[in-house]
């Protein structure tokens, strides 16, 4: 219900600029990769050293109480928030996808950064050795 576009007619009355939902999407979308890639930046790796681009596995994980509270009762049972492993790792999975981040690693690929137009931070994370 509602108009689905109303953000990019406020972002046009205050700005004066034309601008679609898409364009606000593509935008936000950005910011996340930014920060995606400051991350792989600053994110200490297995190994001590500062620079990680396995994210799926050494950030974007969760408590183990999740996955293993309530042993007798099931995922997505009513009333409960237990999750199952598998899914989350397809949940990661999708979201990485929707980003055109790397599935396996979960960090922004090249592609990906020329998509949002960032050579320069595409540049940077290639000197680094931290792309995909």
């Amino acid at each position: 219900r509602g108009d689905l576009d109303l953000e990019a007619k406020f972002f046009k009355a205050v700005t004066g600029e034309d601008t679609t939902t898409d364009d606000l999407y593509k935008k936000g979308a950005k910011i996340m990769t930014l920060q995606r890639a400051n991350t792989v930046r600053g994110m200490t790796g297995p190994d001590g050293a500062v620079g990680c681009t396995d994210l799926r596995t050494v950030h974007d994980t969760i408590t183990e109480w999740v996955f293993t509270k309530d042993p007798d009762i099931k995922p997505f049972s009513e009333g409960t928030d237990k999750m199952d492993r598998d899914d989350f790792q397809t949940a990661l999975g999708m979201v990485y996808d929707t980003f055109g981040w790397d599935e396996q690693l979960g960090c922004p690929t090249a592609d990906c950064l020329d998509y949002y137009d960032m050579s320069d931070i595409k540049e940077d994370l290639a000197s680094l050795n931290l792309l995909p």
